[in-house]
């Protein structure tokens, strides 16, 4: 207990509450100059992806899961409207490959590899 009657709970018994991604900071991906910066990058399953709009006009943004002969499968993100300054979270709880791109400027695209 404290000094003020609240009873004390060691980290320990805390630590299995939350995953490790769950504490860590999003990787930060921008949106600038009519590109994904970085335009490849590798995280961990449950991390966590920020994408920044740093133009000064709107993007479109759909991440979908990417198999090795190419086809896009699964849809984890289906076009989020990014306007000019905002910024948005999404997680990948799969490892594997996966594409983003902006449905609004042709070229406009990044993969990300998720590992364990």
């Amino acid at each position: 207990m404290n000094d003020k009657g609240m009873k004390l709970v060691p980290l320990a018994c805390l630590a299995g509450l939350w995953s490790v991604g769950a504490l860590a900071a999003p990787v930060v991906v921008f949106e600038r100059d009519i590109a994904y910066q970085p335009e490849a990058l590798t995280v961990h399953v449950g991390d966590k992806v920020r994408v920044e709009n740093k133009d000064p006009f709107d993007h479109k943004t759909r991440v979908q899961q990417q198999y090795a002969d190419g086809r896009l499968g699964a849809t984890i993100v289906a076009g989020h409207v990014d306007k000019p300054g905002a910024s948005f979270t999404f997680t990948l709880d799969r490892p594997g490959t996966y594409e983003v791109r902006c449905l609004l400027h042709d070229g406009m695209s990044a993969v990300i590899r998720v590992v364990r």
